[in-house]
């Protein structure tokens, strides 16, 4: 999201933080405010085939520059750490990236995120039928698995691509490895369609955020709480006016996460697992049982959220649990607080 612009324009525009960060925002918002939905989903299409191919394309010229190929790369990564391999079956609540993490930690990840997320559920819901929203979530999974191999793969090449050709300083931080290569090792025309690339995921992933912030905070507060009554219009209006809001909110967010020296997806990640487990816990109590009551499930919800700012805080558990462990504390205590006799369909 904006974490991302921010690392891509230091390297790509060389105009520093700020300047790229609103240079980008503001071309994102233009469209995201004039198309709305219909604008996002046809522009992340589009973005989503030119980052992919450009990727890939990326990955092929560094491979084609690296003497011995793919050879060479894959004895660098088996005798530096063992860099492809697929499945560690250890256990230790320390590190992200095991099995079972990937495993347990991941479905509820995945479920949170393709069954409460607003940015999910508004495509889902823009679809003509169920069919079609069961057609898109299982074609996501398949879309994103290769995803995540390609940029797994791209990482593997580039850590082979920069053993033979070392960067003249050593990087910052690691989101700079990608774009640094695409500027100085890629011929012009290509780098220009690799840049594109970039700039498409980024503008993606803002767009899709700025539409889906305003359209809940017109459904989920301004329209209950403060104008109840009123036509479409009137909504449409205040709903522009809050992708201009929050359009600010990310640009400063972004300039804050520059101070945080970790990868820009793991970050992402782990900010995003915080607020997943009580949405996916209050989810799960309104589908599952029939006694969940309204004031016990903001309960559930806040003992979720209390819970993982403890584990935090004060342990060193991997990120990705933060969604199982939230989710499980709030159904429980969502549960436990509910009266059998009274449930959120009652209430309403």
């Amino acid at each position: 999201m904006a974490f991302g612009v921010a690392a891509f324009g230091t390297v790509i525009f060389k105009t520093g933080v700020l300047p790229s960060v609103i240079i980008i925002t503001a071309l994102t918002l233009f469209y995201t405010y004039r198309g709305g939905l219909t604008a996002v989903i046809w522009t992340d299409v589009i973005q989503l085939l030119i980052y992919l191919s450009g990727t890939a394309l990326a990955v092929l010229l560094a491979l084609h520059a690296i003497p011995g190929g793919w050879s060479a790369v894959s004895q660098l990564a088996a005798v530096n750490g063992n860099k492809l391999a697929v499945f560690n079956f250890g256990f230790n609540w320390q590190q992200p990236y095991l099995f079972w993490k990937g495993l347990i930690g991941g479905t509820f990840l995945s479920s949170a995120s393709h069954g409460t997320d607003q940015l999910i559920v508004q495509r889902l819901l823009a679809a003509k039928s169920m069919r079609q929203s069961q057609a898109a979530v299982m074609a996501s999974g398949v879309v994103v698995f290769l995803q995540f191999s390609l940029f797994l793969l791209a990482g593997v090449v580039l850590f082979g691509f920069y053993h033979h050709f070392p960067p003249a300083a050593p990087f910052s931080r690691p989101d700079e490895v990608f774009p640094s290569f695409v500027v100085k090792h890629l011929p012009m025309g290509v780098a220009g369609l690799v840049v594109a690339a970039i700039l498409g995921a980024a503008m993606a992933n803002l767009s899709a955020a700025f539409n889906s912030l305003a359209s809940s905070s017109v459904v989920d507060f301004y329209k209950p709480f403060l104008r109840p009554v009123a036509d479409e219009k009137h909504y449409l209006r205040v709903a522009r006016a809050l992708t201009l809001v929050w359009g600010v909110i990310l640009i400063l967010i972004a300039l804050l996460a520059q101070q945080v020296h970790r990868s820009v997806l793991e970050l992402a990640l782990t900010i995003a697992s915080v607020p997943y487990g009580s949405m996916l816990g209050i989810f799960l109590l309104g589908v599952l049982t029939k006694r969940a009551t309204g004031p016990a499930t903001a309960l559930g919800a806040f003992a979720g959220l209390a819970t993982l700012g403890a584990v935090m805080a004060f342990t060193s558990i991997a990120w990705t649990w933060y969604v199982a462990i939230g989710t499980l504390v709030t159904f429980a205590v969502g549960w436990a607080a509910s009266s059998p006799k009274r449930s959120v369909k009652d209430e309403g």
